[in-house]
């Protein structure tokens, strides 16, 4: 009996401590944005297949950004005659970059400094994002202004 008491204590130890944590909030550079009901984040930077949308955005020095953008926006050019000048605005500062057209998706990448921190976002979604009504859901948390 102590046996099989200690196993199911054990069992139960190592289920408690094994979950991953769930994160609740996203963290675009100290501005949290909660994960929408019925969505899970992968981490503060990232949101995966939320309503058919992903986002992500990493940070860099002024040099590395313009070096991965480039790059970026050089790998998806070569495969996709459908690059598309865009500019978003994200609290209050301005992002420009490229949309792509997939098949029935959109690629976005987007990069400017917000808050005195160079980032790089990368948008997937269904939606052609043309004007601020395109900005349903959740986009509108992440995104004041599309011009």
């Amino acid at each position: 009996m102590k046996n099989i008491f200690t196993i199911v204590l054990l069992l139960s130890t190592l289920s408690f401590y094994g979950q991953a944590k769930k994160v609740s909030f996203l963290n675009l550079v100290g501005n949290n944005i909660q994960v929408p009901r019925g969505c899970e984040a992968q981490s503060e930077y990232e949101l995966q297949a939320c309503n058919g949308t992903s986002i992500k955005w990493d940070y860099y020095t002024d040099d590395m950004l313009s070096a991965v953008f480039e790059a970026t926006i050089t790998a998806f050019a070569e495969s996709n005659t459908s690059k598309t000048e865009v500019t978003f605005t994200s609290f209050g500062s301005q992002l420009k970059g490229y949309k792509f057209k997939m098949g029935t998706t959109y690629q976005y990448f987007l990069r400017g400094t917000i808050k005195d921190q160079p980032l790089m976002i990368n948008l997937g979604t269904p939606k052609d994002i043309a004007s601020n009504d395109d900005l349903d859901g959740f986009l509108s948390l992440f995104f004041d202004e599309v011009g």
